[in-house]
């Protein structure tokens, strides 16, 4: 099968260090390629690079065409997985038609976005004038995006390269607004006669929490908070759980302690604990792991830990509601994302999304209201605007008719719960015309993210088919 060089530029992808707010290394590469291509590249203070490739022979009236993927990966590891983000590479494995990494997110999600990119920079395609913008901290709050001002580039038609799924045309997604609390607490000193335990929540599924949240996934968090609730006078000396702002929470810890007398009763509720907890997460979470291990005394403690444990338990987290006008699209959903103590704060990590900016604002004044219950102080932060999907789109309606002539069927028409960057790009580009497109992506942000090797093709062919027929139109 003819991959051009898609395949080849994502192995070189995979091999360059690129964690959100540390591209550096992923932009020198890009502007190495650009120079080696003889094309025009720049950057701008964010960091967001853009390459410019001309029209080829007999279509230099066309308008111009942007593709755009961001530069930065979710770094998302199975805890015995020894790795540095910073500086090693992502190990890949091919699996028949399936490509994953060794024990870490794959960095599909978007890499191969900018693996097509490139191989149309590279490729002799009958087209008008291409420019590729590559975005940085896309997985941390679109920063670079936010940033893009409106000279950086001068197409009028955007085909984002950020989809994840073959065959489908998305046209929308969800805004999103990250909601923080920070519960203050003075420690006290922790009972030295207690007996101490670690509970640990491990092996969850965990996912995107715009793309997956649908699936009804377990939350770490909160099955860490549902097991604390019921030892409401244990000691609690250390709580965490989740990494990312937009995963599901894969794992979570604490660490409490209680008198001697009351360890066989812990330890049976736990068994309980532990049965319902495997019954319950059966179909969605099968590698679900509890243990409950001996742990050395703690000198403090957490005060009022069982009003923040019921904090924890009484959070929104899910789908709120679904599209009344898009069948099967979630509208509105919030995600208990992390919980880590710095200092003498613990920091509790949520991430609401709607299509509908109202709805959004109103899960995240929920969730504040929680958390406000127990003392914390709530800020938001990186809040972005959906994209509204356009059915009258002239780009769309280019990209369904090629799409059908290629492959004899009509794609579907999607919007994303998803984040994409699409919204931000219309504030200083108001008439853009947009559509994402992208090869099958599965399980992204988790260390179960799969590539599909065959999509890519079909990608590449009816994104390479588009451009000509785009630049043929003009």
């Amino acid at each position: 099968m003819n991959h051009g060089h898609v395949l080849q530029y994502f192995a070189e992808i995979t091999t360059i260090p690129h964690p959100s707010g540390h591209e550096e290394k992923m932009r020198e590469y890009l502007l190495s390629f650009a120079e080696s291509h003889g094309l025009f590249a720049k950057e701008d203070a964010a960091g967001n690079v853009c390459i410019r490739k001309p029209a080829a022979a007999g279509f230099e009236r066309s308008a111009a065409v942007v593709l755009q993927a961001h530069m930065d990966m979710v770094c998302e590891k199975d805890p015995a997985k020894a790795i540095n983000f910073q500086t090693d590479p992502i190990e890949t494995v091919t699996e028949g038609d399936w490509m994953h990494a060794c024990g870490t997110t794959l960095g599909a999600d978007n890499g191969i976005g900018i693996a097509l990119a490139l191989d149309v920079l590279a490729a002799d395609i009958p087209a008008g004038p291409i420019e590729c913008v590559f975005t940085v901290e896309e997985e941390t709050g679109l920063t670079g995006a936010e940033a893009i001002a409106s000279d950086f580039f001068t197409g009028t038609m955007l085909i984002n390269l950020d989809s994840e799924e073959e065959g489908s045309i998305c046209t929308g997604c969800a805004g999103g607004v990250e909601t923080f609390a920070a519960i203050v607490r003075e420690p006290r000193a922790a009972p030295m006669n207690n007996v101490y335990y670690r509970f640990d929540v491990d092996g969850l599924t965990g996912g995107h929490s715009g793309t997956d949240i649908h699936r009804g996934r377990a939350n770490a968090i909160k099955i860490l908070a549902s097991f604390l609730h019921r030892l409401p006078d244990a000691a609690v000396c250390e709580l965490s759980g989740g990494n990312l702002i937009n995963a599901i929470p894969r794992h979570a810890a604490a660490v409490f302690g209680v008198p001697p007398e009351r360890t066989a009763e812990v330890e049976r509720m736990f068994a309980q604990f532990e049965e319902e907890m495997t019954d319950a997460w059966n179909s969605t979470d099968p590698g679900i792991s509890l243990a409950l291990l001996p742990e050395s005394p703690r000198e403090e403690m957490i005060p009022s830990a069982a009003e923040i444990i019921g904090a924890l338990e009484a959070c929104p987290n899910g789908v709120l509601a679904i599209s009344r006008t898009i069948p099967g699209l979630v509208q509105t959903s919030t995600n208990l994302s992390s919980i880590r103590m710095q200092g003498r704060s613990l920091i509790i990590a949520t991430f609401q999304r709607s299509v509908v900016e109202a709805e959004k604002h109103e899960a995240s004044k929920m969730v504040a209201e929680v958390f406000q219950k127990c003392g914390a102080e709530i800020t938001t932060k990186s809040e972005y605007p959906g994209w509204t999907p356009n059915p009258s789109s002239p780009l769309l309606q280019t990209a369904v008719a090629v799409y059908e002539n290629l492959f004899g069927k009509e794609p579907a028409i999607t919007a994303t719960h998803g984040g994409l960057e699409c919204g931000l790009f219309r504030r200083n580009y108001p008439a853009l015309d947009i559509i994402s497109i992208g090869p099958n992506i599965l399980g992204a942000h988790s260390p179960r993210e799969r590539l599909q090797i065959s999509s890519v093709e079909n990608v590449r062919l009816f994104l390479a088919e588009l451009l000509r027929e785009i630049g043929t139109a003009a």
